[in-house]
């Protein structure tokens, strides 16, 4: 008996427990745009690195224009799986020296490239 009463304490204990936290983004009816990824994602994860002219090797990820002009194969609108932005994430190469992006973020950077790297 008391076996059984200490499993069901046990079971409601770990189902409480949350081993890993996934980060919620919001992405809109119409799907991930550059706008919405910098907000939610950009600029907590990757703003201190690639922000501004000092922006690390060129990527400034304030900015869409200067994002999409960064240098070949940063962003091919159409195509996460040959743009270094996306492969730097899905890797965990990126963003350097913090936490690696979670699932859901990378899922959302690589809708974004794959449905055209849209702006608004």
């Amino acid at each position: 008996m008391l076996n059984i009463i200490f499993s069901f304490i046990l079971v409601g204990l770990l189902s409480n427990c949350n081993y890993r936290t996934e980060k919620s983004v919001q992405v809109f009816k119409t799907g991930p745009t550059f706008e919405s990824i910098k907000e939610q994602i950009f600029k907590p994860n990757c703003w201190s690195c690639h922000s501004g002219p000092e922006a690390e090797m060129g990527i400034d990820l304030s900015n869409y224009s200067k994002l999409m002009s960064a240098g070949t194969g940063v962003i091919l609108p159409g195509n996460p799986l040959n743009s270094t932005l996306y492969l730097n994430v899905q890797s965990g190469r990126m963003p350097l020296g913090a936490p690696r992006l979670s699932d859901t973020e990378i899922k959302v950077i690589s809708d974004w490239i794959s449905e055209g790297a849209r702006e608004n």
